[in-house]
């Protein structure tokens, strides 16, 4: 699914609208909803990618039904987007205007939080947790990608040092998740973990209990993101 799309849906909108604490993820979402078709033509092309001023954004936010502060409120929210790696800017030599981008991290990071927004309407009981862990997400650098190369009969994932993969991460379980080797395929398992396991699909996130894995699938374990890699 599309950013676009995804804020198409009421419930997103309201949230990211009505809840100043996903004031990042509302700028963010907009960005990467600029780079999408038909707003992409509106951005003036720059390091190969449209980027997009003040101005542009605003009636693009408007277009998508998010609020957006013009100017000074902008420029603050933006700021603190491209301390996180998620926003990058172009200042013109000539003039000294700026222009926004959501670079590749911001694209992915928007997608992915807009998912589990969605999610969280159908996960009422985590819905505190879930939202925690997508704030905390804006605030810090993309989650790191763990790369595991399978080559043994069981590999666990969690916060306890005795796992396999272990992972300082407040949204994370003890013993969050295992992979082993089934009936000639590998097979991942959530190990009843607090706040679960999400496959990241090329259009969609996905929870999952168990499942199938191939040779560079990606989970997403608390705020850890994680990439399996299967060919021996």
């Amino acid at each position: 699914m599309s950013i676009v799309d995804s804020i198409s849906e009421p419930a997103v909108r309201k949230t990211l609208n009505t809840d100043p604490s996903f004031e990042r993820l509302r700028y963010l979402v907009i960005l990467a909803a600029a780079a999408e078709p038909p707003f992409e033509l509106i951005g003036v092309p720059a390091g190969g990618h449209p980027t997009f001023n003040i101005n542009q954004l605003s009636r693009i936010a408007k277009q998508v039904g998010l609020n957006f502060e013009k100017f000074r409120g902008a420029d603050r929210v933006l700021g603190q987007l491209e301390k996180s790696g998620l926003a990058g800017t172009v200042t013109s030599d000539q003039t000294g205007f700026r222009t926004y981008y959501a670079t590749n991290a911001g694209k992915f990071q928007a997608a992915l939080n807009l998912e589990r927004l969605r999610k969280v309407q159908e996960l009422e009981s985590q819905a505190k947790t879930m939202q925690m862990s997508i704030k905390k997400q804006l605030t810090k650098p993309p989650p790191t990608i763990f790369e595991i190369n399978l080559g043994q009969d069981e590999f666990t994932i969690g916060t306890d040092e005795k796992n396999d993969l272990p992972v300082r991460d407040p949204y994370m379980s003890r013993r969050h998740a295992r992979v082993h080797y089934e009936s000639s395929a590998w097979i991942f398992e959530d190990l009843n973990s607090r706040n679960g396991s999400w496959k990241i699909e090329p259009n969609n996130l996905r929870r999952v209990g168990r499942s199938t894995v191939v040779d560079n699938d990606m989970y997403q374990l608390g705020s850890t993101i994680v990439r399996f890699r299967t060919r021996r």
